[in-house]
């Protein structure tokens, strides 16, 4: 199960900003009540009782999938090094920053090409 929260109507970089701040407030409650009551509509015909065969859930608040991804339509061409998730991302003495936003997407293979520039920088030093 998947959830994406965003605002319509607001430009796709204050979505992304609100997406993840929803993920960050909602309780751990409202998401186990979703899912129960999902899954009971879902199954419930086939026999399915959330009471008796959910053993556990799981919630992944992942807010970095909410990596926001430069849109060439909208978002200004920045002079080499200038862009955000650059800035945000330069060495700061031994630290270094790696995730999925200091490479400007959401995604996993970012991620893991950020972790190793990060520690390369430290290397580097």
């Amino acid at each position: 199960m998947s959830r994406t929260p965003c605002k319509p109507g607001l430009p796709a970089r204050e979505q992304h900003k609100a997406g993840r701040m929803e993920l960050l407030v909602t309780p751990f409650e409202t998401f186990e009540r979703n899912v129960r009551d999902q899954l009971a509509r879902c199954l419930g015909a086939g026999g399915f009782d959330p009471a008796r065969d959910i053993e556990a859930i799981t919630v992944n608040r992942w807010p970095h999938g909410y990596g926001y991804e430069y849109n060439p339509l909208f978002d200004p061409q920045w002079a080499p090094g200038q862009a955000p998730h650059e800035i945000g991302r330069k060495p700061n003495g031994r630290i270094t920053i790696a995730n999925s936003d200091s490479g400007a997407t959401a995604y996993t293979d970012v991620a893991i090409d950020q972790a190793f520039r990060a520690v390369s920088e430290l290397f580097e030093r």
